[in-house]
């Protein structure tokens, strides 16, 4: 088994903490389970990935203590008077990744053996590093789109595009040409 400690987390909480989040990321969080999202960008392509917990109104966002200062600016960029506040706390504990053929999935452990660093983790599930999100990754090019992506929950951001390349095989790029104009074109 492999092991991931925890240091931070983000914490989400607040009145309209889950929805806020809910309305943004890929999959829904469910109560007190461990699940892995992706938070898209308008354009479709990955923001980021991490690993989220419901805890009643609140949520937890688990990833790299780097990496949770992105997912914050982020999420604060759509924070518009909704109630919730987001901080990123000490958060000190270990989760254990069991991975299956075909999916996987985490659970809380007291075990601190076999540890994994985030990036260790990445290369395991086969989930893209932050370089390679940077480079405009769709979540469609990942392993996992099916168990990190619902497609029956209804609008996420980015939602449109992955659905598009889902089920038509192809999403719309916007270009930019040397005159900074843009135009929509289907491939």
């Amino acid at each position: 088994m492999n092991n991931i400690k925890i240091t931070h987390s983000l914490l989400v909480e607040g009145d309209e903490a889950i929805e806020f989040i809910e309305s943004l990321i890929s999959l829904d969080p469910e109560e007190g389970t461990f699940k892995t999202s992706f938070l898209l960008k308008p354009d479709g392509k990955i923001g980021h990935w991490f690993v989220i917990q419901k805890l009643e109104k609140n949520l937890n966002i688990f990833q790299s203590k780097e990496q949770l200062e992105e997912i914050k600016t982020s999420l604060e960029f759509y924070k518009i008077r909704t109630k919730c506040t987001l901080g990123i706390v000490e958060d000190e504990r270990y989760i254990k990744v069991k991975i299956n053929k075909d999916t996987f999935n985490f659970l809380e452990t007291p075990d601190q053996e076999n540890l994994l660093s985030w990036k260790e983790l990445a290369i395991l599930l086969e989930l893209p590093l932050p370089e390679i999100i940077e480079e405009g990754l769709l979540p469609n090019e990942t392993k996992w789109l099916d168990i990190m992506v619902d497609f029956n929950k209804g609008c996420f951001l980015g939602q449109e595009q992955a659905s598009r390349v889902k089920f038509r095989g192809r999403p719309r790029r916007l270009l930019t040409s040397k005159g900074d104009s843009q135009e929509l074109i289907k491939i």
